[in-house]
């Protein structure tokens, strides 16, 4: 396999798993893991109970098997001097019988620890051996002093102590040993687990991360379609399933763009063919007016008035539909550069002076001197659309704010009047196209619905936003435009 071809496999987008597959296997994955540390885990404890179990016991009868000797050590020496006493057969079948319990326990205490009490053992085995014989073989013991005899038990007594506290040690080391087990089992149980657990929080973690990124390349796709503008085309990488999803997605992009021409074309060539006709209707009803084609009576007049006022507004919407049209085509081609936002402003409002003076309308700027890299014409339109929407709802006498400021990543524009504001069941819908709100100005022509749509569209190509405040019951609308720093 070529690094190239490693690399696309690696990125997604060559992945032959699904989605579905990939999660079952990473699941299975860390289940394999998690279960191996436990079974591990389950292995070590149960080695470590059986040692724990043995070893109490163990002590126990290395405990009893020394005191035992010990005793019999005590009763051997007690038969043997009331034997040299009293002379008594039946005496000589007890100290044998004693005699061969203590061969038996010192063999036995030899074999628990052989590498260690076996001397101590065979050495009290010899002496008493050694010094019993006589009895043991049935003959005469009057020659047994008793000096000997006493030193002789003394060493056994001496034997004794020493083997109860090699006993003692070597059951403390054994203990030791446990412990020191527990403790390496422990550790070695903390460190798989860990390691386990490592493991997986690393696949789970590079598996959502993968998918992660998959998912939102998906979610920003799904944003693009229906965004105004030039879009990219959809490439989502990562398991087949969302290749295949991202091939689907790409197709309904290429569907929508190729609608969206059509519809743009449509429109154009419609309101063409309708303005034609139209401006000659227009012309028909001037010439009637004029009285060419003869005299006209008053209702002959009304109705040439009716026609006239009509076709004119007929008119006017179909510049309207035209001039959203071409805003919302033209406001893919941003022609960006930096411009002094506080000047644009100034100048904006001293174009429209006539219009609100002519109404004692006070429009005020604020904010200071900022620079942003923009496209000023349709900046231009979006706030001058915003500016005559306020004058043509402001009463005579009225005021309106606009409000330049400077944001983190960004600038805005608020525009404030004091008009009527915004019916509360309009608040949702005004920047749809050709909607016209239920409180319209009595005094002024009545609109075409387009003016806060063009906003829309060419605050939204620069990346920002225009939003309705809602103002709480305070008087007037407040209209807020936010759009952040232009990259290079």
């Amino acid at each position: 396999m070529t690094r190239a071809a490693a690399f696309r496999i690696f990125d997604g987008t060559r992945f032959p798993l699904s989605f579905r597959q990939l999660l079952l296997i990473a699941f299975l994955g860390i289940i394999l893991l998690l279960g191996g540390a436990l079974t591990r885990t389950l292995l070590a404890v149960e080695t470590l109970t059986e040692a724990n179990r043995d070893y109490p016991l163990q002590a126990l009868e290395t405990v009893q098997a020394v005191r035992e000797l010990q005793e019999l050590t005590v009763a051997l020496e007690r038969e043997t001097r009331q034997y040299l006493v009293l002379n008594d057969p039946a005496q000589l079948t007890e100290i044998r019988h004693t005699w061969s319990n203590g061969r038996r326990v010192a063999a036995a205490l030899g074999q628990r620890f052989p590498a260690d009490l076996p001397a101590l053992t065979d050495a009290w085995q010899s002496n008493a051996a050694q010094t019993l014989a006589p009895l043991l073989a049935g003959s005469d013991a009057h020659g047994l002093s008793q000096p000997a005899l006493s030193e002789t038990f003394r060493q056994l007594g001496t034997l004794n102590l020493q083997i109860e506290n090699t006993s003692k040690v070597l059951l403390a080391q054994r203990n030791q040993a446990l412990i020191a087990d527990f403790e390496r089992q422990r550790r070695s149980v903390i460190w798989i687990g860990a390691a386990a657990a490592s493991v997986a929080a690393v696949l789970a973690l590079v598996l959502g991360m993968w998918l992660a990124r998959a998912f939102k390349q998906l979610d920003r796709a799904i944003d693009a379609l229906g965004t105004p503008g030039p879009q990219n085309p959809i490439a989502i990488t990562g398991p087949s399933d969302m290749r295949e999803l991202g091939a689907r997605l790409e197709g309904l992009r290429q569907r929508l763009a190729a609608l969206e021409a059509d519809k743009l074309l449509f429109l154009r060539h419609i309101s063409h063919e309708l303005k034609t006709p139209l401006a000659n209707v227009r012309e028909a009803v001037a010439l009637l007016e004029d009285q060419v084609a003869g005299h006209l009576n008053p209702s002959q007049h009304e109705i040439l008035g009716i026609l006239r006022d009509n076709a004119i507004a007929l008119q006017q919407q179909i510049e309207s539909l035209l001039q959203y049209n071409a805003v919302a085509f033209d406001a893919r081609r941003l022609q960006l550069r930096p411009v002094d936002l506080r000047a644009l402003l100034d100048a904006l409002v001293n174009r429209q002076r006539l219009q609100f003076q002519a109404r004692q309308i006070d429009v005020t700027v604020e904010g200071p001197a900022l620079t942003a890299r923009i496209d000023p014409e349709k900046i231009d339109i979006a706030v001058s659309n915003l500016l005559s929407n306020a004058i043509r709802f402001s009463p005579d006498g009225g005021q309106i704010h606009l409000v330049l400021a400077a944001r983190p990543g960004g600038w805005s524009v608020d525009c404030i009047d004091s008009g009527p504001g915004v019916d509360p069941e309009d608040q949702d819908r005004v920047f749809n196209p050709f909607y016209q709100g239920v409180r319209q100005p009595s005094s002024a022509r009545k609109g075409s619905g387009i003016g806060l749509s063009i906003v829309k569209e060419l605050v939204e190509a620069h990346g920002g936003q225009v939003s309705l405040v809602r103002r709480n019951g305070a008087a007037g609308a407040h209209f807020h435009i936010e759009i952040p720093d232009a990259s290079d």
